[in-house]
C-alpha cells in the first residue's frame, strides 16, 4: 500500500512537471499586436423620389371613345398631346426602385368601367400591351437614382350588346393612374466596385 502511495506520487509530480513545462513553454511565445481604429463613419438611409413628366403636364383626354370591333381588341393609343402617348417616369432618389402602376376607374355607368380598358408598356407600338388594373402590378422596370423611362398608353373599348351600350353613350370615365417606386428586394448597388 505505501509502494502504491508513492506510486502515486510520483505519477502526480510527473503530471505537474509536465503542465509546468508545458505553461512555462506557451509563455515564453512572443506575440505583437497592433491595432487602428476607424472613426467618423456614417449611414445614411436612401430615398426614393417620384416625379412624373407628361407633354405639356397634361392628362389625356379621349373624347368620342367607340366599341372596338366583335372580333378582337383594339388597343388604341391614349394621346397627352399630338402624337404622344406617353408619360416619363423619373426616380429623383439616390437609391434604385421598382416601378409599381395601378388605376382606378369610376363612372356614372358600372358597365363603362366593365368594359373600357388601360394598358401600358416600355415598348412604343407594342402590339399586347399590359392590362392596368387596381392592384399594382411590377412593370419590371427598376429606376435607379435620377434615372427615367418612358411608359406608353393605350385603351380598348370592349363591345358588348348594345343594349348596354347605348347606357355609355355620352358618359365619362375617370381615370387614377398610380406610380409607385418601391426599394426593390434585391438590386444591384450603383456603387462601383462594391
Amino acid at each position: 500500500m505505501e509502494e502504491e502511495l508513492i506510486m502515486n506520487k510520483k505519477m502526480l509530480l510527473s503530471v505537474l512537471i509536465i503542465a509546468f513545462v508545458g505553461v512555462a513553454a506557451v509563455g515564453t511565445w512572443a506575440n505583437y499586436v497592433v491595432s487602428a481604429e476607424s472613426t467618423g463613419n456614417t449611414l445614411t438611409a436612401g430615398e426614393l423620389g417620384i416625379e412624373l413628366n407628361r407633354p405639356s403636364q397634361r392628362a389625356f383626354a379621349v373624347n368620342g371613345i367607340i366599341p372596338d370591333s366583335k372580333e378582337q381588341i383594339e388597343y388604341k393609343h391614349l394621346f397627352f398631346s399630338e402624337d404622344e402617348y406617353f408619360v416619363n417616369i423619373r426616380n429623383t432618389g439616390n437609391i434604385p426602385g421598382q416601378l409599381f402602376i395601378s388605376s382606378t376607374e369610376t363612372s356614372a355607368v358600372p358597365s363603362l368601367e366593365e368594359n373600357v380598358k388601360i394598358y401600358y408598356s416600355t415598348i412604343p407600338n407594342d402590339p399586347n400591351p399590359i392590362e392596368i388594373t387596381g392592384t399594382p402590378v411590377d412593370t419590371g422596370v427598376v429606376l435607379n437614382g435620377g434615372a427615367f423611362r418612358p411608359l406608353y398608353f393605350w385603351y380598348s373599348y370592349k363591345n358588348v350588346d348594345s343594349a348596354i351600350q347605348n347606357n355609355e353613350m355620352g358618359e365619362t370615365l375617370n381615370v387614377n393612374m398610380n406610380f409607385e417606386l418601391r426599394n426593390p428586394e434585391t438590386s444591384e448597388s450603383t456603387i462601383p466596385g462594391a
